[in-house]
C-alpha cells in the first residue's frame, strides 16, 4: 500500500476517505490516534491516507481535483440590515446543532485484527471530530461481538455491556465513574432482570448482592477485601430480611456464624 495523502488532522483524512469512496477507491486512515498520544505536536506526517498500489494514481488525481475545486468560493450575497439579527440567530442555532453532530455522529471505524484473519476483532467508532464513541470487541474470535464499551462526549468510558458466556445475549452491564467500574449488574437466568449486583470503589470490588427475582431483595450480600469474601449477610428463612452474618478466613473457611440484630 502507498501513502497518497498526509492529512493535517483525522477529520481531514476521513473527509478525503469519503471523497475517494465516491470514486470507488478503497482508502484507509493510518495514525489517527498518534496526534493525541504526542500531545500538542502538529499532526502533519502522522495521519496518513493509504491506498492499494494499483489505486495510487487514480486516488492522487482525485485528491488533486478535490483540492483544486475546494478553494473556489462563491461571493456572498449582499447583506440586508433588516435580516441581520435573524441571520445571526439562525447561524447560532445551526452552529450549535452542527457542533453536536460533529462531536457525536458516527463517522468512521478502525480497529485491531488480533488473530490476523482479516477481520477486526476490536473496532473503534469515532465522531468526525475524532472523539471515540464506542468500542466493539470479539473476545473469543467467533465472529460475534461480545463486549461493547460506550464513551461520553469527552471520550471517557461511560458504560459497557458484555456477553460473558458467549451465547449471543448481553447479560452483564457495567457503569463507570472517573474511568473505573462503579457498578455491575448481571442477569444470570435470562429473565431480563439483574439478579447479581456488584459495587466497586476506584475499580475495586467491595460487595456483591444476590437478588431474589420474585421480591427484588437481596438474599445474600458478600463483602470483599482484596478480592476475597470476608463476611456475608444471608436471609436464611427467605422472609426478605438478612438475618445471619457469616465470617470467613482468607482461604474461605467459615470461621463464625452469628445472628444479625434488628436494623438500627
Amino acid at each position: 500500500m502507498k501513502t497518497v495523502f498526509e492529512a493535517s488532522s483525522a477529520v481531514e483524512a476521513h473527509m478525503l476517505q469519503d471523497v475517494l469512496r465516491q470514486q470507488e477507491i478503497s482508502a484507509h486512515v493510518h495514525g489517527e490516534f498518534l496526534p493525541g498520544a504526542v500531545g500538542e505536536l502538529p499532526a502533519a506526517g502522522l495521519v496518513r491516507l493509504v491506498v492499494d498500489d494499483e489505486d495510487y494514481e487514480r486516488a492522487k488525481a482525485a485528491i488533486e481535483h478535490w483540492e483544486a475545486t475546494a478553494v473556489e468560493k462563491t461571493p456572498p450575497p449582499p447583506k440586508r440590515r433588516s435580516s441581520g439579527f435573524f441571520m445571526a440567530l439562525c447561524g447560532l442555532v445551526v452552529g450549535v446543532a452542527g457542533t453536536s453532530v460533529f462531536l457525536r455522529a458516527p463517522a468512521s471505524a478502525d480497529g485491531i485484527d488480533y488473530n490476523r484473519d482479516g477481520v477486526l476483532d476490536e473496532r473503534w467508532t469515532l465522531s468526525p471530530s475524532g472523539t471515540l464513541l464506542e468500542t466493539q470487541i470479539d473476545r473469543n474470535f467467533d465472529g460475534k461481538i461480545d463486549y461493547v464499551i460506550h464513551f461520553d462526549a469527552a471520550g471517557h468510558t461511560e458504560s459497557a455491556d458484555a456477553d460473558d458466556n458467549f451465547d449471543g445475549t448481553f447479560e452483564t452491564h457495567y457503569h463507570y465513574k472517573n474511568g473505573n467500574v462503579e457498578r455491575s449488574e448481571v442477569d444470570t437466568n435470562g429473565d431480563g432482570l439483574p439478579d447479581l449486583k456488584s459495587y466497586f470503589v476506584n475499580g475495586i470490588i467491595q460487595s456483591t448482592e444476590y437478588i431474589n427475582a420474585s421480591t427484588g431483595l437481596p438474599v445474600r450480600v458478600e463483602h470483599f477485601v482484596l478480592g476475597s469474601v470476608v463476611t456475608a449477610e444471608v436471609d436464611t428463612d427467605n422472609d426478605g430480611k438478612l438475618d445471619t452474618r457469616l465470617t470467613y478466613s482468607p482461604i474461605q473457611e467459615l470461621l463464625r456464624t452469628e445472628p444479625l440484630g434488628p436494623p438500627q
